[in-house]
């Protein structure tokens, strides 16, 4: 007869898997953590853990800058492509792009495809100082009726937008919120939750 799964066991399992897995790019991620606490205290099975961890959204959330600044016509075509490809590939996002050249996105979808797409856009020529400000696994996508949704920003927002991004990471919390920009709004809800 089989012995009864416990608590215990399945921390123990959990703690061996993870030592196997440490300083590895296999190592749990945040949202991959909370299903492993949810499997040891038996509310998930290792099945439906399995499950969530095949279905879970990969998010980049990244800042650069442009060597030049982009015309109208450029900032539609690099969308047309942009949305042509995410329909291709099945990532939605958002592109905020400043007045003066900043841009900050957020890619998200299936975890092979964001890196793929990652690592394309780290040696696009038209921008430079990529700066991957979160990268990280959620359950849900943060913009899923966008291919890619576009906004753009003054310099002040834009400027105050990455002061709270980055601020964000080190747990600082910024007074006001003068964004009203409906997809930035989307973009700082989603990013307070992490």
């Amino acid at each position: 007869m089989k012995e009864p799964e416990t608590e215990a066991k399945r921390r123990r399992a959990i703690a061996w898997a993870v030592a196997l897995t440490a300083e590895t790019h296999l190592a749990p991620e945040q949202y991959e953590w909370e299903l492993l606490e949810c499997y040891a205290k038996g509310t998930l099975t290792l099945d439906q853990v399995l499950q969530h961890l095949d279905t879970q959204i990969h998010h980049v959330l990244y800042r650069s800058k442009a060597v030049r600044l982009f015309t109208k016509g450029q900032l539609t075509d690099l969308l047309e492509q942009s949305r042509a490809w995410n329909e291709a590939h099945n990532l939605t996002g958002l592109l905020c792009y400043s007045s003066d050249g900043h841009f900050v996105q957020v890619l998200e979808g299936p975890a092979a495809e964001v890196r793929a797409l990652f690592a394309k856009i780290r040696q696009d020529t038209r921008h430079y100082r990529v700066q991957a400000l979160s990268n990280r696994a959620t359950p849900l996508r943060w913009f899923a009726d966008w291919r890619m949704a576009f906004t753009q920003v003054a310099p002040a927002d834009f400027y105050w937008l990455i002061g709270y991004l980055e601020a964000r990471g080190h747990n600082l919390v910024l007074p006001q919120l003068p964004v009203v920009e409906p997809h930035l709004l989307t973009l700082l809800d989603a990013f307070q939750k992490l």
